[in-house]
């Protein structure tokens, strides 16, 4: 039996409007966690959350060490997050990880989520 939690990013919308979280992948990187999405063939992932609502994108076992969230990264092109309010848009490489490190939780010396909170 193995000790390695799943890790997962997660979306809480608290806001009063829908939220649209897109990851743009770059389709020339092959990266075997993002294989367990459902549309493997698509050059994006999609989220519509509706408001009050959470949604959850799952990468397997293991933590979010910052090689982990490096790797994960080095295969998007873009994330964008917006709502009625707000627009937010990472380009570079460096703007996501810093983004998504920033956004680390979890148990005692354990980061199995990122969370993503849009108030």
């Amino acid at each position: 039996m193995s000790c390695d939690p799943p890790h997962s990013i997660e979306f809480i919308n608290n806001a009063d409007s829908e939220l649209k979280v897109k990851f743009k992948i770059d389709t020339t990187i092959t990266n075997y966690d993002l294989n367990y999405i459902e549309n493997k063939n698509a050059d994006s992932i999609v989220f519509n959350i509706k408001e009050k609502d959470t949604a959850e994108l799952h990468f397997g076992i293991g933590t979010w060490s910052d090689a982990e969230i490096r790797k994960q990264v080095n295969s998007l092109k873009e994330i964008d997050i917006e709502n009625a309010d707000f627009k937010k848009v990472l380009k570079s490489k460096r703007k996501m990880e810093e983004f998504l490190t920033k956004h680390k939780e979890g148990g005692i010396g354990w980061k199995t989520k990122i969370i993503i909170e849009i108030e």
